[in-house]
């Protein structure tokens, strides 16, 4: 299981100007976290914070793979992910939530724990139909998928709906 405190960015005590950050997710992050979609996955979180008077901007830029299971087939496969983000953190006050990418936190705060965003960008960066790669899907499951369309065709032409059926008699063309 990863270090939960290496999620920890410094607020009050970051010096003014930029500062990076790199961390590599793997499987023991995502066992961290509650209900995950994923559990397997490797991904290179690149942090730039800019630190001004009352304000931190957050550039994420994430690439990696995650295992996720194939729309098609349901085959497990490793899908290619990349995504850039920003998120503000404004110093104030009390914490509070702006909106999905703004937070203000009390200027007193002495760390601000990422963790929960760097897993929400990752989920954010798969996509929402997920197949594999074109011909690598489990030939099987694709065999058995064509045979089951095939045969629910043929049934489908071989019922005529009665509703329509009483409609193939009726002559417009009487008047």
């Amino acid at each position: 299981m990863e270090k939960k405190n290496e999620f920890l960015i410094p607020v009050s005590g970051l010096a003014l100007g930029s500062h990076s950050y790199q961390y590599e997710i793997n499987d023991g992050f995502f066992a961290g976290m509650d209900y995950s979609e994923v559990q397997q996955g490797k991904v290179t979180v690149k942090l730039d914070i800019d630190r001004q008077e009352t304000m931190l901007t957050l550039h994420f830029d994430l690439a990696g793979t995650v295992r996720v299971p194939c729309d098609r087939c349901a085959d497990e496969f490793d899908l290619p992910i990349e995504s850039q983000q920003q998120f503000f953190i404004k110093l104030g006050t009390e914490n509070a939530e702006e909106s999905d990418d703004v937070a203000v936190v009390s200027a007193e705060l002495s760390e601000y724990d990422i963790r929960p965003l760097v897993y929400e960008y990752i989920i954010l960066a798969i996509p929402m139909h997920r197949v594999h790669p074109e011909g690598e899907c489990n030939p099987e499951v694709l065999a058995m998928l064509s045979q089951e369309t095939i045969a629910a065709d043929e049934e489908a032409t071989d019922e005529i709906d009665p509703r329509w059926a009483a409609l193939k008699d009726i002559n417009l063309n009487d008047k």
